[in-house]
């Protein structure tokens, strides 16, 4: 192994204490190829690069036992810090599906996680690996999204939570993570200044970074779930079990992902791979990274056919919450630009106005408010469909925020009129 600090020893120990219920054996550098033992390490410190954490997969054991899910998260379950994220609604959209000439669409419904948002599950797997290495406060750069969920989480586990988000976050965001009651910052600039001071804070102090980009290696095993539960459905007993009815049985042909740094789409990917490796499914689906106009950094690597990604230094999009222009960690990008062509995938660019369509397309239609993030896969599945790209195929769109966390002006207000029923009638 590459280290031997206390922390590792720490690590080590809780996976001797979990009764052999993970399957996580350390982490290693995707680059070099490093291993370490668990601890709460950033880039690795060998070359820079990124860690993800590896498991020992002949340790799961036949892949109809019991509650696999748990062998593949690098935590023990019953000491998880947890609200009830995981388990949202799968929702099929047949309306939408014809409009696109799809086979079939279907809609994960993520703006249903306790806080609001995807990032519950990052979040809940990184402060219970951050209270298993004995830390009591952690830091978080945000937008708006992650700000609420760490401090929600942190609430939860008891410990503090410095959050820094940038000027621009929307009020409802930065509202529902004071009320949770974390120390919130915000600061001038971009969502990149906010990460490089909380970078830096975390150095200095030794906080905790929750900083939802590719930095905690624990925090990326959280989204894996959302792939274990589109592969299978809740059974009587709350075990995820059953092949999804919606699916027949089969996997999605594409999944669409609203993307800024990417770790959502490369938790994906990585929960197929391990489904894969344990004999789940036969084959995995092809991601699809949708950015917007205003900052598409991995989205012009992909479509120029460049191997690396490269920043964007000043970002503008009503989709905030894929506003990352990824400045100073810009080999986040190309980490997720690799996950999207090993999937077989591609990335797809929105307008501003095609997801605000898209937004009120799944609340008129399906009746699913989400904020425009939360839109920015369906927009991007629209964008595909315009050249039949979608024929015959059955895609899972991934709707990431709640529309009630970043509202957009609809125009003109309702009118005001006399409580009688003849003003009402007049007015309709």
């Amino acid at each position: 192994m590459g280290t031997s600090s206390t922390d590792a020893a720490n690590g080590a120990a809780n996976d001797e204490d979990s009764g052999g219920l993970s399957c996580a054996t350390g982490l290693r550098c995707v680059i070099c190829e490093t291993r370490f033992l668990h601890q709460q390490l950033y880039n690795c410190p060998a070359c820079g690069g990124i860690l993800e954490v590896e498991y020992d997969y002949l340790r799961a054991g036949e892949p109809d036992a019991g509650r696999w899910q748990n062998l593949l998260l690098p935590i023990e379950p019953t000491r998880r810090v947890t609200l009830g994220e995981g388990r949202t609604a799968l929702v099929a959209a047949p309306k939408l599906a014809e409009q696109l000439g799809a086979t079939q669409l279907l809609l994960k419904c993520e703006f249903t996680n306790p806080t609001g948002s995807f990032k519950d599950r990052p979040i809940s797997v990184g402060i219970t690996k951050a209270i298993e290495f004995g830390r009591d406060t952690v830091i978080v750069a945000s937008t708006g999204n992650a700000a609420a969920s760490v401090a929600a989480y942190a609430a939860r586990a008891g410990i503090r939570a410095v959050v820094l988000v940038p000027e621009d976050t929307s009020p409802e965001k930065v509202s529902q993570t004071l009320f949770y009651g974390a120390v919130v910052v915000r600061t001038c600039g971009t969502f990149s200044d906010c990460y490089a001071v909380a970078l830096e804070l975390a150095q200095r102090y030794g906080f905790v970074n929750m900083s939802t980009t590719f930095l905690n290696p624990y925090t990326v095993e959280g989204n894996k779930e959302i792939a274990f539960e589109i592969h299978c459905a809740c059974d009587d007993a709350g075990a995820l079990s059953a092949p999804v009815h919606a699916l027949g049985g089969r996997e999605p042909d594409e999944i669409f992902v609203p993307v800024g740094a990417g770790p959502m789409l490369v938790g994906i990917a990585n929960g197929y791979r391990d489904l894969l490796r344990i004999g789940r499914c036969r084959s995995a689906p092809a991601m699809v990274a949708v950015q917007a106009e205003g900052c598409r950094p991995i989205a012009v690597a992909w479509e120029s056919g460049a191997a690396e990604v490269r920043e964007v230094p000043r970002p503008q999009t009503v989709a905030r919450g894929i506003g990352d222009g990824l400045c100073g960690y810009a080999a986040d990008g190309t980490h997720t630009l690799r996950a999207v062509r090993a999937s077989r995938g591609y990335a797809v660019t929105v307008s501003d106005a095609r997801i605000l369509e898209a937004q009120r397309l799944l609340a008129e239609s399906e009746g699913l408010f989400v904020e425009p993030t939360g839109a920015a896969g369906l927009a991007g599945a629209m964008n595909a469909a315009a050249d039949g790209g979608l024929q015959g195929k059955t895609i899972v769109v991934i709707l990431s925020g709640h529309g009630l966390k970043d509202r957009v002006e609809l125009g003109a207000e309702p009118p005001l009129v006399d409580a009688t029923a003849e003003a009402v009638l007049s007015a309709l």
